[in-house]
């Protein structure tokens, strides 16, 4: 297995906050790549402070302790000439910019892909905005939780008597860091081939309507919208969550073959003839009726009982977990996603380990989420400033 990890020897500058930009320098932090943080002195990344007081860990919270491992921590201001000018001299000696300012920051403060290019034509410059480098909202901030909104995610999120939910997760930021890194390699393998750099964009809107690529084209297809179905699948039944004794199980009847097996397994072998129920359109015309049937029944049970009954059937299901029971969940520990971190500042705490699994260059662990500014001397020193130039420029409050 290689030490350095599939990404050893590429150098990433990352300017962004919270959960996208970061979680995408995470991922390539994790396969090797020297990810240096470029933050503000005095505030950093917003997710050092931004979270519960609870979450706090050594100064910062665990949200910015988790997404930002195996990075250093470079803190200049780049709304100075001497800020940019550093940065342009770190932008010399690195294989990529990730940014996730909103629509025309970067340029305006002289650090965009048309500046990082006059020093360094080889550069991948991925810049990450909420809705595009285009249209009248490119300009304006944006966050998770609208893209939602604005990308019809919250349209189709919810029960059929309520409103628009969200989801409870911040999937599209998720979405986005993933395809962030994908678009940083897939631009750096085009380099190694043609000696290229060039500019990638990523719109997190963009992602939210790919999230819902099936669902979508059927509507704009048949021209109707789908609306809200809570934990059911619109086009199959059953298929949705059940309220067992003790719990919760997702039960999923998928494939014709499957809805005798489910009878059986529910101890009513007659519903697999009853007319309402007798194929896929039948039963989600009568779904008010199979769940009123089913709900009772599955409060007779604790989830594992059912979870033995439907596996026996080859009916797929699922606990619904809480995050309580994650770390206990014999599947979830197999995985190995959650696991212990030594950090110097923080202490012992869980977090979350590497997604994807290289069987020859593994994502690692490394080292603890810095400290603001904790590497900004030794970075400057590779690029070849004197101890006398970083302390005049920290003396005018450029570094920290």
């Amino acid at each position: 297995m290689s030490a350095r990890g599939a990404l050893g020897g590429y150098r990433v500058l990352e300017l962004a906050h919270f959960i996208a930009g970061p979680v995408c320098g995470l991922y390539l932090a994790d396969m090797g790549a020297d990810v240096v943080k470029v933050e503000e002195p005095g505030a950093g990344d917003a997710s050092r402070t931004m979270y519960d007081a609870a979450t706090v860990r050594g100064g910062d919270s665990s949200v910015y302790l988790a997404t930002n491992r195996n990075k250093r921590s470079v803190a200049v201001d780049l709304t100075k000439a001497d800020g940019r000018a550093v940065f342009l001299r770190l932008v010399e000696r690195a294989d990529v910019v990730l940014e996730a300012y909103r629509g025309g920051v970067a340029e305006r403060l002289g650090i965009g892909y048309d500046a990082c290019a006059a020093v360094n034509p080889r550069i991948v410059y991925c810049s990450l905005s909420a809705f595009g480098p285009t249209g009248p909202m490119r300009a304006k901030p944006g966050l998770d939780m609208l893209v939602q909104a604005l990308g019809g995610i919250m349209s189709v999120t919810g029960e059929p008597d309520g409103g628009p939910l969200l989801c409870g997760a911040p999937v599209v930021d998720t979405m986005g860091a993933l395809a962030c890194s994908q678009a940083v390699v897939t631009a750096l393998l085009h380099r190694e081939r043609t000696g290229e750099g060039q500019r990638v964009d990523v719109a997190l809107l963009d992602l939210a309507l790919l999230a819902n690529a099936a669902r979508l084209i059927m509507a704009l297809a048949t021209g109707e919208s789908l609306g809200r179905h809570g934990n059911a699948h619109p086009f199959m039944a059953p298929f949705q969550a059940f309220e067992a004794k003790d719990g919760w199980i997702y039960v999923a009847v998928w494939a014709e073959k499957l809805w005798a097996p489910f009878c059986t397994a529910i101890e009513r072998p007659a519903l697999a003839d009853d007319p309402r129920f007798t194929d896929r359109l039948a039963r989600m015309k009568h779904r008010e009726d199979l769940r009123a049937i089913a709900g009772p029944i599955f409060r007779e049970r604790t989830v594992v009982e059912w979870m033995a009954r439907m596996e026996a059937a080859d009916v797929l299901c699922a606990p619904v977990n809480t995050f309580a029971d994650l770390p206990h969940d014999p599947q979830v520990r197999a995985g190995g996603m959650l696991r212990e971190e030594d950090h110097p500042r923080a202490g012992r705490f869980t977090t979350l380990g590497p997604a994807l699994r290289f069987a020859r260059t593994p994502g690692t662990l490394r080292s603890g989420a810095p400290a603001l500014g904790e590497h900004t001397d030794t970075v400057l020193a590779e690029l070849g400033l004197d101890a006398g130039e970083v302390r005049r420029l920290r003396d005018a409050r450029i570094l920290a």
